[in-house]
């Protein structure tokens, strides 16, 4: 009975295995990018440290790295907006995600022109987490919610209120800049 078990299993093996080399590979299902920000805004426990772009077939994923996201600051508050850029022949991003660094805030979808929200609050599929563990900010929204771009590219500033008097403001890599453009997957 063991070697009738282990011939058979042998060659359940070797089927499965014939079976997935004969599959098709998949193919790549999202574009990617990561942007390092060096410390640059070291007077704020918000400053940008990285920024990795996901555009695959559903959705668009961003997530942000802080250098030490707090779920209460002590001093005043601290936000985050994630541009996005989806007509490479129009300047300036179409859509902006608004969103506090705090534990309890809220977040919006707006639709953008000349840099300036406009019209109501997109309601549609988004999501955004704040993982203090991590220090990190998860954006998340359909394509559909953003009119199914063929491309996008990511940008993202923080602005700290800790200091009235001294606002801290952190781009990603400089004012107004991008990740490079994402194919969607």
């Amino acid at each position: 009975m063991t070697r009738f078990t282990n011939r058979l299993a042998g060659l359940l093996a070797t089927t499965a295995l014939a079976t997935v080399a004969l599959m098709p590979t998949p193919a790549a299902n999202a574009e990617s990018t990561a942007v390092n920000d060096g410390a640059d805004a070291t007077a704020s426990l918000s400053d940008i440290h990285r920024v990795t772009a996901n555009h695959a077939v559903s959705r668009l994923g961003v997530i942000v790295t802080f250098d030490d996201l707090r779920r209460h600051n002590t001093g005043g508050s601290s936000g985050a907006t994630i541009y996005l850029d989806t007509k490479p022949a129009r300047t300036g991003p179409e859509f902006a995600l608004f969103t506090g660094l705090e534990d309890g805030t809220d977040y919006q979808l707006m639709r953008m022109r000349n840099w300036r929200p406009f019209g109501e609050p997109k309601a549609c599929d988004h999501t955004v987490g704040l993982n203090y563990t991590a220090d990190t900010a998860r954006f998340s929204v359909a394509r559909s919610c953003i009119g199914l771009p063929a491309k996008v590219r990511v940008g993202v500033r923080m602005v700290d209120h800790h200091d009235g008097s001294h606002v801290i403001t952190d781009w990603m890599t400089g004012p107004r800049r991008y990740t490079s453009w994402l194919a969607r997957g």
